[in-house]
Protein backbone atom coordinates (compact mmCIF):
# COMPACT_ATOMS: atom_id res chain seq x y z
CA UNK A 1 0.00 0.00 0.00
CA UNK A 2 1.43 3.37 -0.85
CA UNK A 3 0.77 5.48 2.12
CA UNK A 4 0.20 9.68 0.54
CA UNK A 5 0.02 12.86 1.97
CA UNK A 6 -1.54 15.22 -0.44
CA UNK A 7 -0.96 19.53 0.27
CA UNK A 8 -2.79 21.73 -1.38
CA UNK A 9 -4.36 24.65 -0.09
CA UNK A 10 -7.81 24.78 -1.84
CA UNK A 11 -10.12 22.43 -0.69
CA UNK A 12 -12.16 21.33 -3.81
CA UNK A 13 -8.85 20.67 -5.83
CA UNK A 14 -8.21 18.49 -2.55
CA UNK A 15 -11.27 17.03 -1.77
CA UNK A 16 -11.20 16.08 -5.52
CA UNK A 17 -7.73 14.45 -5.18
CA UNK A 18 -8.91 12.56 -2.34
CA UNK A 19 -11.76 10.92 -4.27
CA UNK A 20 -9.56 9.86 -7.39
CA UNK A 21 -6.96 7.52 -5.25
CA UNK A 22 -10.00 6.48 -2.79
CA UNK A 23 -10.88 4.33 -6.01
CA UNK A 24 -7.50 2.79 -5.95
CA UNK A 25 -6.65 -0.60 -4.06
CA UNK A 26 -2.91 0.13 -3.82
CA UNK A 27 -2.96 3.69 -2.76
CA UNK A 28 -4.48 5.39 0.65
CA UNK A 29 -4.31 8.93 1.79
CA UNK A 30 -3.26 8.95 4.95
CA UNK A 31 -2.58 13.02 5.14
CA UNK A 32 -4.03 16.10 4.05
CA UNK A 33 -2.00 19.54 4.63
CA UNK A 34 -2.60 23.05 3.63
CA UNK A 35 0.65 24.64 4.28
CA UNK A 36 4.32 23.65 4.13
CA UNK A 37 4.49 24.22 7.84
CA UNK A 38 1.39 21.43 8.22
CA UNK A 39 3.55 18.76 6.03
CA UNK A 40 6.19 19.06 7.82
CA UNK A 41 4.51 18.45 11.18
CA UNK A 42 2.46 15.77 9.74
CA UNK A 43 5.68 13.77 8.48
CA UNK A 44 7.24 13.92 12.31
CA UNK A 45 4.17 11.49 13.17
CA UNK A 46 2.24 9.78 9.95
CA UNK A 47 4.38 7.38 8.44
CA UNK A 48 4.04 8.85 4.47
CA UNK A 49 5.69 6.75 1.15
CA UNK A 50 4.93 9.79 -1.21
CA UNK A 51 4.06 13.51 -0.52
CA UNK A 52 2.10 15.12 -3.31
CA UNK A 53 3.45 18.68 -2.76
CA UNK A 54 1.27 21.94 -4.48
CA UNK A 55 4.13 24.48 -5.20
CA UNK A 56 2.05 27.32 -3.97
CA UNK A 57 0.93 27.51 -0.64
CA UNK A 58 0.78 30.13 2.21
CA UNK A 59 3.25 30.09 4.76
CA UNK A 60 5.89 27.80 3.69
CA UNK A 61 5.53 27.23 -0.07
CA UNK A 62 6.14 23.74 -1.97
CA UNK A 63 9.58 24.55 -3.15
CA UNK A 64 11.07 25.60 0.26
CA UNK A 65 9.02 22.91 1.68
CA UNK A 66 10.62 20.17 -0.68
CA UNK A 67 13.70 21.43 0.31
CA UNK A 68 13.32 21.13 4.18
CA UNK A 69 11.53 17.78 3.33
CA UNK A 70 14.55 16.22 1.51
CA UNK A 71 16.75 17.71 4.56
CA UNK A 72 14.91 16.03 7.26
CA UNK A 73 13.79 12.75 5.63
CA UNK A 74 16.00 12.27 2.72
CA UNK A 75 14.62 8.80 1.57
CA UNK A 76 10.84 10.21 1.31
CA UNK A 77 9.64 10.50 -2.24
CA UNK A 78 8.07 14.11 -3.07
CA UNK A 79 5.65 14.64 -6.47
CA UNK A 80 5.42 18.50 -7.24
CA UNK A 81 1.88 19.34 -8.05
CA UNK A 82 1.72 23.04 -10.01
CA UNK A 83 -0.65 25.18 -12.55
CA UNK A 84 2.89 26.62 -13.50
CA UNK A 85 4.31 24.97 -16.48
CA UNK A 86 7.62 27.25 -16.44
CA UNK A 87 11.09 25.67 -16.68
CA UNK A 88 12.35 27.40 -13.93
CA UNK A 89 9.80 25.74 -11.15
CA UNK A 90 10.40 22.48 -12.89
CA UNK A 91 14.15 22.72 -12.57
CA UNK A 92 13.88 24.07 -8.66
CA UNK A 93 11.95 21.57 -7.92
CA UNK A 94 14.28 18.82 -8.95
CA UNK A 95 17.51 20.27 -7.94
CA UNK A 96 15.79 20.20 -4.19
CA UNK A 97 15.10 16.74 -4.29
CA UNK A 98 11.16 15.89 -6.11
CA UNK A 99 11.06 12.74 -8.08
CA UNK A 100 8.03 14.47 -10.08
CA UNK A 101 6.31 17.16 -11.54
CA UNK A 102 2.40 16.90 -12.14
CA UNK A 103 0.00 19.63 -13.51
CA UNK A 104 -3.35 20.38 -11.69
CA UNK A 105 -5.31 20.02 -14.79
CA UNK A 106 -3.71 15.86 -15.49
CA UNK A 107 -5.61 12.96 -15.59
CA UNK A 108 -6.51 10.83 -13.07
CA UNK A 109 -5.07 8.20 -14.81
CA UNK A 110 -1.83 10.21 -15.17
CA UNK A 111 -1.96 11.25 -11.38
CA UNK A 112 -2.42 7.18 -10.84
CA UNK A 113 0.74 6.55 -13.35
CA UNK A 114 3.14 9.28 -11.59
CA UNK A 115 2.58 8.06 -8.17
CA UNK A 116 2.85 4.20 -8.59
CA UNK A 117 5.80 5.22 -11.09
CA UNK A 118 7.59 7.44 -8.16
CA UNK A 119 6.91 4.56 -5.64
CA UNK A 120 8.95 1.80 -7.48
CA UNK A 121 11.63 4.40 -8.03
CA UNK A 122 11.14 5.91 -11.02
CA UNK A 123 10.88 9.51 -12.06
CA UNK A 124 7.63 10.96 -13.87
CA UNK A 125 6.78 14.58 -15.66
CA UNK A 126 3.44 15.72 -16.89
CA UNK A 127 3.48 14.38 -20.46
CA UNK A 128 2.44 18.08 -21.13
CA UNK A 129 5.83 19.10 -20.17
CA UNK A 130 7.28 17.33 -22.50
CA UNK A 131 8.24 20.10 -24.75
CA UNK A 132 9.09 22.46 -22.14
CA UNK A 133 11.42 20.03 -20.76
CA UNK A 134 12.97 19.41 -23.86
CA UNK A 135 13.55 22.94 -24.92
CA UNK A 136 14.31 24.91 -21.44
CA UNK A 137 14.71 22.43 -18.54
CA UNK A 138 18.61 23.33 -18.67
CA UNK A 139 18.75 26.63 -20.01
CA UNK A 140 20.95 28.70 -18.15
CA UNK A 141 19.41 31.63 -16.20
CA UNK A 142 20.81 34.64 -16.49
CA UNK A 143 19.09 36.48 -13.49
CA UNK A 144 21.59 37.80 -11.14
CA UNK A 145 20.84 37.20 -8.05
CA UNK A 146 23.41 39.32 -6.61
CA UNK A 147 21.89 42.18 -7.71
CA UNK A 148 18.88 41.25 -4.29
CA UNK A 149 20.56 42.33 -1.18
CA UNK A 150 20.60 40.39 1.82
CA UNK A 151 18.28 42.64 3.66
CA UNK A 152 15.72 42.61 0.48
CA UNK A 153 15.96 39.27 0.52
CA UNK A 154 15.03 38.96 4.62
CA UNK A 155 12.05 41.57 3.43
CA UNK A 156 11.59 39.38 0.82
CA UNK A 157 10.83 36.08 2.43
CA UNK A 158 8.66 37.60 5.55
CA UNK A 159 6.71 38.69 2.65
CA UNK A 160 6.33 35.64 1.75
CA UNK A 161 4.93 34.37 5.00
CA UNK A 162 2.24 36.76 4.73
CA UNK A 163 3.29 39.33 7.28
CA UNK A 164 2.75 43.17 6.64
CA UNK A 165 4.78 46.06 6.40
CA UNK A 166 3.96 46.67 10.07
CA UNK A 167 5.13 43.13 11.34
CA UNK A 168 8.32 43.19 9.18
CA UNK A 169 9.67 46.34 10.61
CA UNK A 170 9.13 44.80 14.06
CA UNK A 171 10.69 42.28 13.37
CA UNK A 172 13.83 43.33 11.42
CA UNK A 173 13.64 46.34 13.70
CA UNK A 174 13.83 48.62 10.95
CA UNK A 175 11.02 51.36 10.16
CA UNK A 176 7.96 51.06 8.06
CA UNK A 177 8.72 53.53 5.74
CA UNK A 178 12.45 51.41 4.99
CA UNK A 179 10.13 48.04 4.80
CA UNK A 180 8.22 50.01 1.96
CA UNK A 181 11.23 51.31 -0.16
CA UNK A 182 12.86 47.47 0.35
CA UNK A 183 9.03 46.48 -1.19
CA UNK A 184 9.93 49.18 -3.79
CA UNK A 185 13.18 47.97 -5.03
CA UNK A 186 12.11 44.49 -5.21
CA UNK A 187 9.26 45.18 -7.60
CA UNK A 188 11.82 46.90 -9.60
CA UNK A 189 14.17 44.64 -9.53
CA UNK A 190 12.20 41.75 -10.21
CA UNK A 191 10.12 43.47 -12.77
CA UNK A 192 6.72 42.92 -10.78
CA UNK A 193 3.57 44.77 -11.20
CA UNK A 194 2.71 43.55 -8.25
CA UNK A 195 3.20 41.70 -4.64
CA UNK A 196 1.72 38.71 -5.95
CA UNK A 197 3.76 38.76 -9.10
CA UNK A 198 7.07 39.39 -7.39
CA UNK A 199 6.41 36.10 -4.98
CA UNK A 200 6.01 33.80 -7.86
CA UNK A 201 9.20 35.59 -10.18
CA UNK A 202 10.63 35.25 -6.57
CA UNK A 203 9.95 31.40 -6.79
CA UNK A 204 10.92 30.72 -10.35
CA UNK A 205 14.29 32.63 -9.61
CA UNK A 206 14.96 30.27 -6.76
CA UNK A 207 15.08 33.38 -4.55
CA UNK A 208 12.80 31.75 -1.68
Amino acid sequence: MIKLLIADDHKVLLDGFISIFKKEPDVEVVATASNGNKVLSLLSTTQVDICLLDINMPELNGVQACKKIMKKYPAMKVIALSMYKQASFIKRMKQNGAKGYLLKDDTADELIEAIRTVDQGGEYYSKQLTQILMNNIFEKDDFNQDSITKREKEVLILMCEGLTNRDISEKLFLSEHTIISHRKNLLIKLKAKNSVEMVKIALEKGLI
